[in-house]
């Protein structure tokens, strides 16, 4: 057996296991009798004093991580679609524009925030339940989340046995991923409203990781978002990536970002475009719930980078 057929048979298998973890395992939440202190992402400390039983995670990707970990939560923002579970949860709006009425309805008893989303609203979050800060930019952030969820939810044993899966994930991933992969190029946003992500960003690192190389890394961040830059057309046309991902956001009703490219002479000039190597992503997968679910994402990114037979 060759190395590329040892190294996909082996990623696979690690990769299946990796996400039955995902989606949490049901051992028994430890009960040592006494609260806990953690220091979140936003630096406060916040103590929990007894196991929490009514938790909400106030993004998709928390939620997924809540799962991970062994916990249920009471409630989820809108537009929650995994696991399926989750969609049947009362809702306390978008982790953008949260119903701070609906959620207080729900009487949690430990708030999991996002810290990119919602740092401004620590004093509200606290005058409801305890709040801890969590931020997730990378794969490499997911299993360190998980302990600390786990750590204050008394579900230690569940997220140490999963962030220890996914760390063994990635670091296999690090020591089997070729060294010299395809250029690739991340659009977000729509044709005329481009944001190019850098390695930095969520799907930018785990396509580094995989041994690609991002034609936009070398810019500087620029525009609303941290990890993303702006190029030229120009530029573009002279890197001409090997690969090109895109992640339609616009208004309501805008085409996906490789129809538009069909109908413009200068991006539909591009050797991916014309080798049929633009790919539209899964908003949720590869942008807006970076969690557990990294394993899918990681194994569709090195079929499209590698081809042939799938991990």
């Amino acid at each position: 057996m060759n190395r590329t057929v040892f190294v996909r048979r082996t990623l696979s298998a690690v990769l299946v296991l990796a996400f039955v973890l995902a989606l949490g395992v049901p051992f028994a939440a430890a009960q040592d009798g006494e609260g806990r202190v953690v220091t979140d992402f936003l630096g406060r400390e916040v103590t929990i004093a007894a196991p929490p039983e009514r938790v909400v995670g106030l993004s998709a990707s928390i939620t997924e991580m809540l799962y991970a970990a062994g916990v249920t939560p009471v409630g989820v923002t809108e537009g929650i679609e995994f696991p399926e579970a989750a969609a049947e949860l009362p809702t306390f709006g978008s982790g953008y524009q949260l119903d701070l009425e609906a959620l207080a309805a729900l009487e949690p008893d430990l708030i999991i925030a996002n810290a990119q989303l919602q740092a401004q609203l620590v004093g509200q979050l606290e005058s409801i339940a305890p709040t801890v800060f969590v931020m997730t930019l990378t794969a490499a952030d997911v299993p360190a989340n998980i302990r600390t969820i786990g750590h204050v939810t008394w579900q230690d044993t569940t997220a140490e046995y999963v962030a220890e899966a996914q760390e063994g994930l990635l670091d296999f991933v690090e020591l089997t991923a070729p060294e010299e992969g395809p250029s690739i190029l991340i659009i977000v946003g729509t044709l005329g409203q481009p944001n190019f992500g850098k390695s930095s960003t969520y799907l930018g690192d785990m396509a580094a990781m995989l041994g690609a190389t991002n034609i936009a890394d070398a810019e500087e961040d620029a525009g609303p978002f941290p990890g993303y830059t702006q190029l030229s057309a120009e530029q573009v046309l002279a890197e001409d990536p090997d690969i090109i991902f895109t992640v339609t956001r616009g208004a309501p009703g805008a085409p996906p970002i490789p129809d538009e490219m069909a109908d413009d002479p200068v991006w539909s000039s591009l050797t991916a475009f014309e080798e049929g190597r633009v790919y539209e992503m899964d908003n949720r997968l590869f942008l807006e719930s970076p969690g557990p679910r990294f394993v899918e994402a990681l194994k569709e990114l090195y079929t499209l980078f590698y081809g042939g037979e799938e991990m």
